[in-house]
């Protein structure tokens, strides 16, 4: 499951701006009248280099048989 999680972090980290208009689409009925402040695609990167870490912590102990 890990695993997943990395991959998302990695699409999230690079490109935030595009899963932000993803999101929107599921999230709200009327996405169009969403404003989002800039600092809010900061944190989404930040969300996605944590999911990264995340999983390559999770690899490294099932590597390492712990």
């Amino acid at each position: 499951m890990m695993d997943l999680t990395g991959v998302f972090g990695v699409i999230v980290l690079l490109s935030p701006r595009q899963y932000r208009r993803f999101a929107l689409t599921l999230l709200y009925e009327q996405p169009d009248e969403v404003e989002w402040n800039h600092r809010f695609t900061d944190g989404i990167r930040m969300v996605g280099a944590l999911y990264v870490l995340f999983a390559i912590r999770s690899f490294l102990k099932r590597r390492s048989g712990t």
